[in-house]
């Protein structure tokens, strides 16, 4: 996870130094993490938006660690998950470039499993704490929608905050997880 964060952060690094002082020049793509995944979670999310004309924009998205929606994220033990996500999204702003209130349809799909600490108790006859672990495979595809808010400041760094819901096409864990998916985000950005 070091070794992914560290290049995360010469890529943008590289990419900040790379960039001309220019403010009028249009910029066309975006790159942002959820912080509440990474917070809440523990998932490393990347995302990149290629912004287009008439404030739309193709959204791609991998998160590692990735869990299913926020189920047992206090109990979460390990996961070993990673989603990709595409969605196309479309800003309602007439006087703003790309920020603003937003929507977008989504697909992802998503590979892996997570670990949980299911319970502990303590073994009197060998004098030993046991810890019972539950596994569940989050692995399949998903289509949904999301609504959110983006503001951007000094032309280069965004905030956005969005709330998303997908339903879950194909197999998983139906004794376990729900076929509706719902998560949240809180997204820093760099626009260039």
């Amino acid at each position: 996870m070091k070794k992914i964060l560290i290049t995360v952060l010469l890529f943008t690094s590289f990419i900040s130094i790379a960039q001309e002082s220019d403010d009028d020049q249009t910029k066309k793509h975006e790159i942002s993490s959820n912080l509440f995944d990474l917070v809440v979670a523990g998932s490393l999310n990347v995302n990149y938006e290629h912004l287009f004309a008439k404030n739309q924009s193709l959204f791609l998205g991998v998160t590692f660690f990735d869990t299913y929606g926020y189920y047992d994220a206090g109990y979460l033990k390990s996961s070993n998950a990673v989603s990709l996500k595409a969605a196309y999204m479309i800003y309602f702003s007439k006087q703003k470039d790309h920020e603003g209130f937003y929507f977008y349809p989504q697909l992802k799909a998503r590979t892996g499993e997570v670990v949980l600490d299911d319970y502990i108790y303590f073994d009197y006859e060998n004098d030993v704490y046991i810890e019972e672990e539950y596994k569940y495979d989050v692995s399949g595809f998903s289509a949904g929608f999301g609504l959110g808010h983006k503001w951007l400041f000094n032309n280069k760094f965004t905030l956005s905050i969005n709330g998303e819901i997908a339903r879950n096409l194909g197999n998983f864990d139906t004794d376990y997880l729900d076929n509706i998916e719902g998560r949240f985000g809180v997204n820093f950005g760099y626009r260039f």
